[in-house]
Formats: structure tokens, C-alpha cells, sequence
């Protein structure tokens, strides 16, 4: 459902200057199957061995999966905002929210 949204949100995304993605531990094939079956229009990282949820902090404890976490970095690659609290059905609104606040550029 999370991807759904943030798929169906993707029109008033590309009106911003960023780059967004999803990111799972699961094996790239899975990845794959998943972002074709669901007609994604944003990019699905594997993140098999859990190094990169690690290393932010969103590593569930059994080490197979990570936290439904949106990690906003700015244009010099700081870490501009954490939301841990992510709603699946509406966070294609959550995050197009989210950069109007953190006023991420608009595309010129």
C-alpha cells in the first residue's frame, strides 16, 4: 500500500527537484517482481544484507527487515528529516507534505 501511494502520488512529486526511491530487504529479484507487479514509477533498492537499515537506525531487531521509515536528505546530503511514523494508504501525501515543508526546490 505504501508504494501504491507514493506511485499514485508521483505527479506532484516530479514537480520538486528531488530524487526518491524505496528500499527493502528483500532479494533484488523479489524487488524486482514487486515493482512490476505494482507498475512503480520510482526506483525499488535491495538492501539484501540489511547494511544500509542498519547503518540509519531501521533494522528490525530480527535483522531481516526494516522499519517503514522516510529518510528526507537535503541537497548537501544531510539528513533533514526523519518520519517514523508512516501511514501506508496515505504517504504519497505524507511525503509530498513533508518536502513542502522542508521547502525542497521546485523543478525550474
Amino acid at each position: 500500500m505504501e508504494c501504491k501511494s507514493l506511485r499514485e502520488s508521483g505527479e506532484e512529486l516530479s514537480k520538486f527537484d528531488i530524487a526518491y526511491f524505496g528500499a527493502s530487504c528483500d532479494p533484488a529479484e523479489k524487488n524486482k517482481q514487486f515493482y512490476d507487479d505494482l507498475d512503480l514509477n520510482f526506483p525499488l533498492l535491495s538492501d539484501s544484507d540489511g547494511t544500509v537499515a542498519a547503518a540509519y537506525g531501521i533494522l528490525s531487531s530480527s535483522g531481516k527487515r526494516s522499519k517503514r521509515t522516510t529518510i528526507y536528505v537535503d541537497m548537501d546530503g544531510k539528513i533533514a528529516h526523519i518520519q517514523s511514523k508512516v501511514n501506508i494508504r496515505d504517504h504519497g501525501k505524507q511525503v509530498v507534505d513533508q518536502i513542502k515543508k522542508l521547502k525542497f526546490p521546485m523543478k525550474k
